[in-house]
C-alpha cells in the first residue's frame, strides 16, 4: 500500500511540475478535433442549404467519409501534432537528466529509480492521451447528432486506438535520445538522427545503386522495407507502404523494445553525464563513424554526378565532406572548438571507408550487374517487357465507382502504376522454363557491353528471380529482340506465364455476365446471354489464348480486342452508360465496348478461328481488316536513318507514294498492322514506313486522327517497296 501510495503521490507532484503540457495538449485538441470539426458541420449544413433533397443523403455521407478521413491515421496533420507533443512531453518529464543539480535532487530522493522512471513515462503519456481521447469523441459525438451514423463511435474508438501507440512508439523513440544525450541541443539533434538516418541510408544506397549499377531495379529488403520501418517519424507519416496491421505491429513491438531499452539506460547512466554531449562513452565511436561515412559517401555522390561523372570532384567531395563532418563531430563531443582536429586517424579511416564503399559500387567488385543465379536454385521466376505483354495495364486497371459526389460520374478507373505493375506480376507469376529465363538473363549481361546498333529494337526487361533461399532479388536488362527471340518464345509459350499474366485464364467462366467485342472502326458488339453462351466463349477464347505461341504474335497482329465482364464490372459499366447515354449518339454496342476501355481487354488474333466463328454465330459482325470500298487513298513514306550503322544522325525522306487503285490498297490492308482497338501493340514492326488511311468519308484527315500504321519487319508489300 505505501509503495502504491507513494507511486500516486510522485506523480500527482510531477503532473504539478508540467502542468502547462497539459494545457498545451488540451488547446491543440480542442481546436483540431472539436473547432475542426464543428467548422465541417457548418460547412456541411451551409451547403445542404442549397443542395437538392434528392442529394442530401449523398452529401451526408460523403461528410461521414471526409470525417473519418479526417481523424484517421492518414492525416498528416495528427501525425505532425503528435509527433511534436511527443518531444514537448518528452522533455518536459526527463529534461532534469541535462542539469546536474537536477539530478543530483531527484536521485537524492528515496524513490527507486524505475519507480521514478516510470512516473515520467505514464505522466507523458496521460497529459496526451486523455485530452485526446475526450475530444475525439466529443468531435465524434457532434458528427453523430447532426448525421445519426453510429458507426462513427466504432471508428473514432478504432482511430483512437491507432494514433495512441504511434504516439507511443515516437515518445519513446524521443525519450530514447534523451537518454543517449546530455543536453537539450544535442537531444533534439539524436531525435533527427534516429529518425532520419536509417530512411536517408535507405535513399543513399539506391542512389548509389542507380548511378552505378546498370540493372539496378530496387535497392533490396533491408534498405528499402526495413530501415524505412525504422523510423518513428516514417510511420506515423505513412512514408513506406504497408498495412495498417503491419504499422501497429511496428508500433507495439518498437514501444516495448525501446521502453526496456530506455529503463536500462536509465539505470546505467551516470549522474556524471549531465551537461555532456553524450551519456555513454562506448556510443561516441560509431555513432561518429555512421555519420562521417555517410556524409563522405553523400558529397561523393553529389560531386560525382554534379560534376558530369567525375572521379576527381567525387573524391573531393568524400575527402572534404568527411573532415568537415569529422571536425564539427569531435567539436560536439568535447564540447571545445580546440578539440577540432582531435583523432585524425579516425577522420583518415571514415574517409578511407568511405571511399572504398564508392568504389564497391562504382565499379561493382561484387559483381552486382554479372550476378545470376543457378537454375537449381531457383524456386520461381518472372519476366516483365513490352516484349511480351504491353498491354499489361489493362489487366490491373480497375473499375470502381467514386466515394464523393463532386464528379461529374460516379464511376471511375483506378489506374496501376507501372511498379503497382510489375510488382504484381511479380508476386503472382511462375514461369516454369526456368532455363528460359535464365538464359535470357545471361543474353542481358551481355548485352551491357555491347555497343548500340541504330538497326536494333532493344527493349527494358525485368527478371525477377525468388530463391530457395527465400531471397528475391530483381535485375532490368537493355536486351536486343532479334537476339533474343528464342527465349522470349520460350518464355511467353510457357504456361505459368500466360496464367501469371492473364486473368481471364483463372477466372470461372460461369461468372462472365456479358462480352464487348471491340474492333476496327466501329465494329463493336455487346454481348449478353441473350446472344448465346458467354461461358462456352470464355472457355474458347482461354484456350486459344493459352495456345497463342510467340511466332504468332510476332508475325501477326490483334485485329480486335474483346473483354469479359463478371456482375461486378456489368454493374459499373450499366452505371457508366446510363451517364453516357444522357448526351451520346453512340449505339448501345459502341457505347458499351468504347466505355473503360482502359481496363479488361484482350487480344484477338486472326488465328483464334473458334473465338471468331462463335462470335459470329453470337451475332457480331467480325471484320479482321478495313474494307477496300471505305478508303479513298493511302499514303506510304519510307524513312531510312542517313547512317544507319552508327546512330540516327537524320532522317532522310525517300519520297511519299499514293495509293489509289484497289488492287494496291488491297494489298497494302493484307500487310499493313492496324489496332485500332483498346489493345494495341507494335511488337516486330518497321517502323521506317509510315502508312496513312484515308477515307472516303473524310477524304483530308487521315484515319485514326493522323494515326501512322506500319508493316511488319520483313513483310512489305511489293509494290510499296
Amino acid at each position: 500500500m505505501t509503495s502504491k501510495s507513494l507511486f500516486f503521490k510522485l506523480l500527482k507532484e510531477d503532473f504539478k511540475v508540467r502542468i502547462w503540457t497539459l494545457a498545451v495538449s488540451i488547446l491543440i485538441f480542442f481546436f483540431s478535433h472539436i473547432v475542426g470539426t464543428a467548422m465541417m458541420l457548418s460547412m456541411y449544413k451551409y451547403n445542404r442549404a442549397f443542395s437538392e433533397p434528392t442529394d442530401l443523403l449523398s452529401y451526408k455521407v460523403e461528410f461521414v467519409q471526409t470525417f473519418y478521413s479526417y481523424i484517421g491515421i492518414k492525416n498528416p496533420l495528427f501525425a505532425f501534432i503528435f509527433v511534436v507533443l511527443a518531444v514537448i512531453v518528452a522533455m518536459s518529464g526527463f529534461s532534469y537528466l541535462y542539469s546536474k543539480k537536477k539530478v543530483d535532487m531527484y536521485h537524492s530522493l528515496p524513490v527507486r529509480r524505475e519507480v521514478l522512471f516510470f512516473v515520467k513515462i505514464l505522466n507523458g503519456i496521460l497529459i496526451v492521451i486523455l485530452p485526446y481521447i475526450v475530444c475525439s469523441f466529443i468531435a465524434s459525438l457532434l458528427v453523430l447528432v447532426n448525421m445519426g451514423d453510429a458507426g462513427i463511435i466504432v471508428t473514432t474508438f478504432f482511430s483512437v486506438a491507432e494514433w495512441i501507440l504511434l504516439f507511443i512508439f515516437n515518445y519513446t523513440i524521443v525519450i530514447f535520445a534523451i537518454m543517449l544525450t546530455g543536453n537539450m541541443l544535442i537531444g533534439i539533434l539524436a531525435c533527427g538522427f534516429l529518425n532520419f538516418y536509417a530512411p536517408a541510408f535507405s535513399q543513399l544506397i539506391s542512389g548509389y545503386e542507380s548511378t552505378f549499377f546498370d540493372t539496378y531495379y530496387e535497392v533490396g529488403l533491408i534498405a528499402e522495407k526495413v530501415l524505412l520501418k525504422l523510423s518513428g517519424i516514417m510511420v506515423i507519416f505513412g512514408v513506406f507502404d504497408g498495412r495498417l496491421r503491419e504499422k501497429m505491429l511496428i508500433a507495439v513491438v518498437g514501444s516495448i523494445v525501446l521502453l526496456v531499452i530506455n529503463l536500462l539506460l536509465y539505470r546505467k547512466r551516470a549522474s556524471e553525464s549531465a551537461g555532456k554531449s553524450i551519456s555513454f562513452n562506448i556510443i561516441k565511436l560509431p555513432i561518429k563513424f555512421m555519420i562521417v561515412i555517410f556524409m563522405s559517401m553523400l558529397m561523393y555522390l553529389f560531386g560525382y554526378e554534379m560534376m558530369s561523372n567525375s572521379i576527381a570532384w567525387g573524391v573531393f567531395g568524400a575527402v572534404s565532406a568527411g573532415i568537415i563532418t569529422h571536425c564539427i563531430m569531435e567539436i560536439i563531443y568535447n564540447q571545445d572548438f580546440k578539440k577540432i582536429f582531435a583523432k585524425k586517424l579516425q577522420m583518415l579511416i571514415c574517409i578511407v571507408m568511405s571511399l572504398f564503399v564508392a568504389a564497391v559500387f562504382q565499379f561493382d567488385i561484387f559483381g552486382y550487374d554479372r550476378y545470376i543465379p543457378k537454375v537449381s536454385d531457383i524456386s520461381s521466376a518472372a519476366v516483365v517487357s513490352d516484349f511480351l505483354e504491353s498491354n499489361a495495364s489493362q489487366y490491373f486497371n480497375e473499375m470502381g465507382f467514386h466515394n464523393e459526389t463532386r464528379y461529374d460520374s460516379i464511376t471511375n478507373i483506378e489506374y496501376a502504376s507501372d511498379n503497382d505493375i510489375e510488382s504484381m506480376l511479380m508476386r503472382e507469376m511462375n514461369i516454369k522454363d526456368k532455363e528460359a529465363v535464365v538464359a535470357l538473363a545471361k543474353l542481358g549481361v551481355a548485352n551491357l557491353s555491347s555497343e548500340w546498333r541504330a538497326d536494333s529494337i532493344s527493349e527494358r526487361v525485368l527478371i525477377s528471380y525468388k530463391l530457395k533461399s527465400g531471397k528475391k532479388v530483381q535485375r532490368v536488362y537493355n536486351i536486343d529482340f532479334d537476339a533474343a527471340i528464342k527465349e522470349l518464345s520460350s518464355i511467353y509459350d510457357d504456361e505459368g506465364y500466360k496464367t501469371g499474366m492473364y486473368p481471364i485464364l483463372s477466372e470461372d467462366s460461369k461468372n462472365i455476365v456479358s462480352v464487348d467485342f471491340n474492333g476496327i472502326k466501329d465494329n463493336d458488339k455487346h454481348l449478353t446471354s441473350e446472344n448465346g453462351d458467354l461461358a462456352k466463349l470464355t472457355e474458347v477464347y482461354k484456350k486459344e489464348l493459352m495456345s497463342l505461341k510467340y511466332d504468332t504474335k510476332v508475325k501477326s497482329y490483334p485485329f480486335a480486342s474483346i473483354r469479359f465482364n463478371d456482375a461486378d464490372a456489368q454493374k459499373i459499366l450499366d452505371a457508366a452508360y446510363k451517364d453516357r447515354g444522357n448526351y451520346s449518339d453512340y449505339s448501345p454496342d459502341s457505347k458499351y465496348a468504347d466505355l473503360m476501355d482502359d481496363v479488361g481487354y484482350y487480344p484477338v488474333y486472326p488465328e483464334f478461328k473458334e473465338t471468331v466463328a462463335m462470335l459470329k454465330a453470337m451475332g457480331v459482325d467480325v471484320k479482321e481488316k478495313m474494307s477496300v470500298e471505305d478508303i479513298d487513298r493511302i499514303e506510304v513514306s519510307e524513312f531510312n536513318p542517313e547512317q544507319i550503322e552508327t546512330y540516327y544522325d537524320s532522317y532522310n525522306e525517300t519520297g511519299t507514294k499514293v495509293f489509289t487503285d484497289a488492287k494496291d490498297i488491297e494489298e497494302i490492308l493484307d500487310k499493313v498492322v492496324v489496332c485500332d482497338s483498346p489493345y494495341k501493340e507494335d511488337l516486330n514492326e518497321d517502323v521506317n514506313f509510315n502508312v496513312l488511311i484515308y477515307l472516303k468519308s473524310d477524304v483530308s484527315d487521315a484515319y485514326g486522327g493522323g494515326l501512322q500504321y506500319h508493316f511488319k519487319r520483313g513483310d512489305i508489300p511489293e509494290n510499296v517497296k
